[in-house]
């Protein structure tokens, strides 16, 4: 532990993706985010034309399984190149009843592009179980718990389990069923939380570089802005990864003429830490300001000093590929990775904080040949809607090296802030 001398905070393995010590050559500065944009790569406006039907079905029938269809609906998987959605349903006849209620909600969907597959449990129900074992939050009892991470199958026919590698063979031995549901136990990791795009002027908006006091006395951690939102009267907000600064903490861009360079000096201030959900890993920047002059609903995207504005928000389901804008990937010279493929989008995992801590996290696990790095915790999750707009899907919160990446929710962070999205300017 330093003494009166600040550091950066530096933590290495599978890790929420935070900062590094390393200085690796960086772009030419991007002083301010510049402007909205109104282009956009053309392989990715293609792709976002071709899978719009496939989401606009899944995000119908994601509602209703949410909402009235708990009781039967089990899954989604989106197969973006053979073009069809298969829903999960323990029921013939009230699949056919969500499917139908999904269409009466957005008309315009179509049905044709669903298939129906059995599964053998609902969400609902295997949620609950995984509630028992695997409550979000605070870890109250560290030396006690031997569960890392958990997740229902993907066709709904149990749960699989991730365990202490230690006490592996101790929980298999209990049995292979929880209160009669299958159980999968597999050996896990602890997600091991650390905590960079550069903007030091208002308003702030998602990507941007954070900087700020860490959870650990005495160290500088380094984050990504995220989602820009607003409450009922109209007060700006930036959320980042919970994982980065303690409550209270006061957050900034980053100081000096060269970004990239992770040095750690504050720039100019943002704004303050005023809440914090562990089980989302996230948390509210508060600009004190109000209608968009704080933070902004926009993501920094490419090229470089132009940003999009990101005016609408949805769930993410397997197949279903995504974007994100940490900062740190960025400066690292992979742009803004965009070849993530969702894996599991109802994933439950435990992360470390930098003050050693223990959290339960309820999020998305994504892939792909390189979905982040450290620093790039907090940065927006989201989807291409077209050349000038954005789907926010959630916040950058852990990974396991450079092809693996878990992100929380924006419509459950957002929920549970009571928040909207800000897209004013």
């Amino acid at each position: 532990m330093p003494g009166t001398r600040t550091k950066l905070l530096a933590l290495t393995t599978a890790s929420a993706l935070g900062a590094l010590l390393a200085v690796v050559a960086t772009p030419a500065a991007e002083a301010n985010d510049g402007q909205r944009a109104t282009t956009t790569d053309a392989a990715l406006l293609a792709h976002a034309k071709k899978v719009a039907p496939l989401n606009a079905v899944a995000n119908a029938l994601g509602e209703q399984g949410r909402g009235t269809f708990a009781d039967t609906y089990s899954d989604l998987h989106v197969d973006e190149e053979g073009g069809f959605v298969t829903l999960f349903a323990t029921d013939s006849t009230r699949a056919a009843k969500l499917v139908a209620a999904a269409k009466h909600a957005h008309p315009t969907i179509d049905t044709a592009l669903i298939r129906v597959q059995n599964a053998a449990y609902s969400r609902k129900v295997l949620d609950r179980e995984i509630d028992k074992i695997f409550p979000l939050g605070a870890v109250k009892d560290a030396s006690k718990e031997v569960y890392y991470g958990a997740a229902p199958k993907a066709d709904g026919s149990g749960i699989t389990v991730e365990v202490k590698p230690s006490a592996l063979q101790r929980v298999k031995a209990r049995g292979n069923r929880l209160d009669g549901i299958p159980v999968t136990y597999v050996p896990g990791k602890i997600k091991t939380a650390a905590s960079w795009r550069w903007n030091d002027s208002r308003p702030q908006i998602g990507g941007d570089v954070l900087v700020g006091n860490a959870r650990k006395s005495g160290y500088v951690a380094q984050c990504t802005g995220g989602i820009a939102a607003e409450n009922s009267h109209g007060r700006d907000y930036l959320i980042t990864a919970a994982h980065c600064f303690p409550n209270g903490a006061g957050v900034y861009g980053e100081g000096g003429s060269t970004p990239g360079h992770w040095t750690g000096s504050h720039g100019k201030y943002f704004g303050k830490v005023t809440s914090t959900k562990d089980g989302w890993d996230a948390q509210l920047i508060d600009s004190g300001l109000y209608n968009g002059k704080g933070f902004n609903s926009d993501e920094a995207d490419t090229p470089t000093g132009k940003w999009y504005a990101v005016n609408n928000v949805a769930y993410s389901y397997k197949g279903q590929r995504v974007c994100q804008d940490g900062a740190r990937s960025f400066y690292n010279h992979k742009g803004v990775p965009c070849d993530i493929t969702t894996s599991n989008d109802d994933y439950r995992y435990r992360i470390q904080w930098a003050d050693g801590s223990l959290h339960n996290v309820r999020g998305v696990q994504g892939k792909g040949s390189y979905c982040g790095t450290e620093g790039d915790s907090g940065g927006l999750v989201f989807v291409v809607n077209d050349s000038r707009r954005r789907q926010a899907r959630g916040i950058v919160s852990a990974g396991n090296g450079p092809g693996e990446i878990e992100w929380t929710e924006a419509t459950d962070i957002l929920h549970s802030f009571g928040l909207k999205l800000n897209p004013h300017q």
